[in-house]
């Protein structure tokens, strides 16, 4: 199945929303819970929540990189319990 933008969800990977109106904006996500997202902004780490259905995970290759890093760490500590 083809991955699009909005389907890469990893906490700690920094994202777009469908509904900011400053494009050069970019927040962490910090968390999860139902159909929510904790969103961090980058400088002054102030927090909101959104719907997750409104990410869109930036498709840097620094980006890319950290989402498979932190994947690869999860996995290997579901492994290692």
């Amino acid at each position: 199945m083809k991955e699009t933008l909005e389907e890469r969800i990893v906490i700690g990977c920094n994202y777009h929303t469908k509904w900011q109106t400053d494009k050069a904006m970019r927040f962490v996500l910090l968390g999860i819970q139902l159909n929510r997202a904790l969103l961090g902004t980058r400088k002054t780490h102030k927090r909101f929540w959104t719907n997750t259905e409104d990410l869109i995970f930036i498709r840097t290759q620094y980006n890319i990189d950290k989402a498979d890093r932190l994947e690869k760490t999860k996995r290997n500590k579901e492994i290692s319990l």
